[in-house]
């Protein structure tokens, strides 16, 4: 019987990000144009926030997402796309990060942009007929409940695994970091919670034709989560 069930996986977070060389304001005419511009794509935002380094839209339905622009230093933007709880999939969420970018790049434009570093991040939840961290504390990683009394004798309510992969370039492609985090979910002890977030830190100059591609890199993130993180949680016979 399997521990854990691969049909279960439900998506509870994705995120892209994109920093910036640069300066931004939240002026109210340009952020006026870029609400226009998300309307024109099909995205409509029915709550705003503004403040002076930042800028951020909400749409609760159909399915939650947030944007928010802001500029944590006088020289780096941050673009920010995120949902919480989605009702969709990671391919409906490229779609509205794509308009996402093109809405920005149209609002404003220049010559060229320098990415500084492109972030993406999503959170799975997986169903276990176990408590979560009794299977990766005895099932995975193989060791003894017992273990626990060097502790104190406290009980333990969960707990689980960090995993961090300096930039490594693979077959040829950009150097990638990536960190993994595997844990029991204590709002409900049977799931198993799993976040994939990708890094990739090397400066590159795209401009509006060529735009951000986030679809490239949220499909990244989702394939390594969907398949290699699975592999090392479930360790498949080979």
């Amino acid at each position: 019987m399997e521990l854990i069930n691969r049909e279960s996986k439900t998506t509870v977070h994705l995120s892209v990000q994109y920093l910036l060389a640069g300066s931004w304001r939240p002026e109210r005419a340009r952020t006026v144009e870029f609400e226009k511009a998300l309307l024109d794509s099909g995205l409509d935002f029915g709550q705003t926030q503004s403040r002076d380094n930042a800028f951020m839209l909400t749409r609760p339905q159909p399915s939650h997402l947030q944007v928010r622009i802001e500029s944590p230093n006088p020289q780096v933007v941050s673009l920010l796309t995120l949902a919480n709880n989605p009702q969709y999939e990671c391919q409906m969420f490229g779609r509205d990060a794509e308009a996402v970018a093109r809405s920005f790049l149209r609002t404003w434009p220049a010559r060229q942009y320098q990415v500084l570093t492109v972030n993406c991040k999503i959170h799975h939840l997986y169903s276990a007929t176990v408590h979560a961290f009794k299977y990766l504390w005895e099932e995975r990683l193989g060791q003894a409940r017992e273990d626990f009394r060097l502790l104190g004798n406290r009980p333990v309510a969960g707990g689980g695994l960090r995993l961090v992969m300096p930039p490594h370039a693979a077959a040829g492609g950009e150097p990638t970091s990536i960190q993994v985090r595997i844990e029991s979910f204590l709002k409900e002890p049977k799931k198993i919670f799993i976040e994939t977030a990708f890094s990739w830190p090397k400066p590159r100059i795209t401009n509006a034709e060529s735009g951000f591609d986030p679809t490239g890199y949220i499909e990244q993130t989702e394939q390594f989560a969907a398949e290699e993180v699975w592999n090392f949680l479930t360790r498949p016979e080979a």
